[in-house]
């Protein structure tokens, strides 16, 4: 679940919209080192997923957003096109979509959860 911003505050980074998709929580940690599963947990309900990014066809080469790789356990995903974990959100939309932009070959992206699994 990717949270909605009002116009004029949108976040910057996956840390401040990524959403556990079961319990809504905001206390979600990537638990492996950059480049690995991407598998991300839920400290509230223990539930498990992985962000991904799905490529759009789109490119911005125009803007000057340069994002940085995110801190050590803050939410992550790669980029499709190039693998860069230098992504920069660009919107977020009421159906909870995310688009984002890699810092690396200007690649705009989709950003989508998959394997979602319950926590025990």
């Amino acid at each position: 679940m990717i949270s909605r911003f009002k116009i004029g505050s949108m976040p910057s980074t996956l840390s401040d919209v990524v959403r556990c998709p079961l319990c809504h929580s905001a206390a979600v940690v990537y638990s492996c080192e950059p480049k690995c599963c991407f598998n991300h947990v839920c400290g509230e309900c223990r539930a498990s997923f992985q962000l991904v990014t799905r490529k759009t066809g789109r490119f911005d080469r125009a803007s000057a957003i340069a994002p940085a790789e995110p801190a050590s356990g803050d939410p992550t995903a790669a980029c499709a096109a190039c693998e860069s974990l230098k992504l920069a959100l660009l919107s977020t939309t009421a159906e909870n979509q995310a688009t984002l932009l890699c810092g690396d070959c200007r690649a705009v992206l989709e950003l989508a959860i998959e394997d979602l699994a319950p926590g025990s």
